[in-house]
């Protein structure tokens, strides 16, 4: 049976407080249902896909950070009493992605300096710990999984489709830490893989342009694990999740000039 960890309590309270209005065109910005999602909605709770969509509406960027989500305008798009929207956003605020704050709602979370900085170190720590046990134990099912993604964000790049680019990005981190065998681990990363994807999605959204060192990076890794090196893959592995923090920086002081 597949181990769980502990549930983590509540997300602290010192937390970015800039916030966006709710908007009521909230459903057009949901994934629409596929066909496993219908039979999710069958086989699990209506909670649990309500937070699997909202979650993949942050991480697409479509609801965007600090906006106010509205449990009214969630149960009207759902079709659903607020009963399992409350659920759902109580799941999404263990996860970190939803800030609830007394007497004023649910938020999508905005991350603090010191938020990234600890999200950073707690991805180097698992990353390079998976990068370590897949190339131990499924080696070629990783490479194979990198390099897929990174052909995937190269020409999600060459089409200047920023969410491709994004998704690949994601695909890629999540070759290494699908293939380390170990569920805690996993499950681990889990607990932080929505706020990661949220903000890879707004930086590259937001930047001027597609930072072309982020592949580059992918595929030095890519090089140094095919050949054995595994000293240098972490090595690279790590630098390269030390930059989140200095991207997330850059577009905010962009976005602060435009505001100002």
């Amino acid at each position: 049976m597949k181990r769980r960890p502990g549930v983590r309590e509540a997300r602290r309270p010192n937390r970015a407080t800039v916030s966006r209005p709710p908007s009521a065109d909230i459903r057009d910005r949901l994934p629409r249902p596929t066909g496993s999602a219908r039979e999710a909605w069958t086989r699990g709770t209506r909670a649990a896909q309500i937070a699997v969509e909202i979650r993949e509406a942050i991480m697409d960027g479509r609801l965007a950070l600090g906006e106010a989500l509205s449990e009214a305008r969630l149960a009207q798009a759902f079709g659903v009493s607020r009963a399992p929207v409350r659920a759902a956003l109580t799941q999404l605020q263990v996860e970190g992605v939803i800030d609830v704050r007394p007497q004023a709602g649910s938020f999508v979370f905005t991350p603090t300096d010191a938020d990234v900085i600890a999200m950073a170190e707690f991805r180097a720590v698992l990353e390079t710990t998976a990068l370590r046990l897949c190339f131990a134990r499924q080696r070629a099912a990783a490479l194979d999984g990198m390099r897929t993604a990174a052909d995937a964000m190269e020409r999600a790049r060459a089409a200047d489709d920023r969410l491709a680019v994004a998704r690949a990005d994601t695909a890629f981190h999540w070759a290494i830490i699908g293939h380390c065998d170990n569920d805690y681990l996993i499950d681990s990363y889990r607990l932080v893989s929505g706020r990661v994807g949220a903000l890879r999605t707004h930086n590259l959204i937001a930047a001027d342009t597609v930072r072309k060192g982020s592949l580059a990076e992918h595929r030095s890794l890519i090089a140094a694990f095919a050949r054995g090196d595994l000293a240098r893959a972490v090595a690279i592995l790590t630098e390269h999740i030390g930059r989140m923090r200095q991207r997330y920086q850059l577009v905010r002081g962009r976005a602060a000039q435009r505001d100002g």
